[in-house]
């Protein structure tokens, strides 16, 4: 069994997590089309054929504006040190020019090999990917660090997703598998819950609330046939709240009846779920509450 760490990077909303869900083959990072929906470094295991891949997704690069902001870019520089590789993804959708060259040149001072993978080609022709091949070609003659193979891929469809996955393979050198074989990720239930949540307060929100929404497990009491599990969803705003709750709590109810069903499945249990809604003005710049959230921040205020 041979072993290589990779770390994924991008800026926001390139599809890094519905890679990582799809290269792992199951849900490990929650999606939603909202700009930095990934806050933590999310490991996803992928061990097969004689081979472990440990994935790490990070959020996407973007100018911090408050301590959660900084925390993020923290993580994303703490992923891409000491890696066997970094995979850059880009968003083949998207304008691309000298912004998205030097973005992947970048990633060559870690001192890791660098791949490219060109996400979402099934929502362009081949006339919008060639170009941006042809603009990064230049970089695979880099030395001594530069990016060793580009892949165009569709994460939502699948496509050339076991290419990626074989040009990956040649990075893993390590002999002995890190974690067990059976394991996809080494993240704790209590934190995937939390996240579920999230998830779905995303989704079903409108972009009234586009960032400030966080959630804390509070409880997570398992019995021989239900899970009861309370959690607080923190936002910025009474008038935030109001949403979230909607009119006659019926948002709320919808938040928690669709994180429900998704639990289930990751715990194997029946669950009793209730949610509580709680104004915590500029949480993300408060420490403290970051912390009791579950990012790794010093509690200094």
């Amino acid at each position: 069994m041979k072993c290589g760490f990779i770390a994924i990077v991008g800026r926001p909303n390139t599809g890094k997590s519905s890679l990582l869900n799809c290269l792992i083959g199951e849900k490990i990072s929650i999606v939603s089309p909202k700009a930095q929906t990934t806050r933590d470094r999310i490991t996803g295991i992928l061990t097969e054929d004689g081979y472990q891949m440990v994935f790490l997704d990070t959020p996407g690069y973007h100018k911090p504006r408050n301590e959660l902001g900084n925390y993020m870019e923290r993580e994303i520089k703490n992923a891409a040190k000491g890696v066997d590789a970094i995979l850059v993804l880009l968003d083949a959708s998207k304008k691309f020019g000298d912004a998205e060259v030097d973005f992947v040149k970048a990633q060559f001072a870690y001192g890791s090999p660098v791949y490219v993978a060109i996400n979402k080609v099934d929502l362009v022709n081949y006339e919008k990917v060639f170009p941006m091949m042809e603009k990064l070609a230049p970089l695979t003659k880099a030395t001594p660090v530069g990016v060793k193979e580009i892949v165009p891929i569709s994460a939502l469809k699948g496509n050339n997703i076991e290419l990626l996955k074989q040009v990956l393979r040649s990075e893993c050198t390590e002999e002995g598998a890190y974690y067990p074989e059976d394991e996809l990720s080494d993240r704790s239930q209590r934190f995937m819950t939390g996240e579920i949540i999230r998830e779905k307060a995303l989704l079903l929100l409108n972009d009234e609330i586009p960032h400030g929404v966080g959630v804390s497990i509070t409880k997570m009491e398992f019995g021989e046939k239900i899970v009861r599990i309370e959690a607080d969803i923190f936002c910025e705003k009474d008038t935030h709240k109001q949403i979230i709750i909607g009119e006659g709590g019926a948002m709320i109810k919808h938040i928690g009846a669709s994180a429900r069903r998704d639990i289930e499945k990751l715990l194997g249990q029946k669950i009793y779920l209730e949610l509580f809604v709680k104004v915590r003005e500029n949480w993300r710049d408060r420490k403290n509450i970051l912390n009791d959230i579950g990012y790794n921040l010093k509690n200094d205020n």
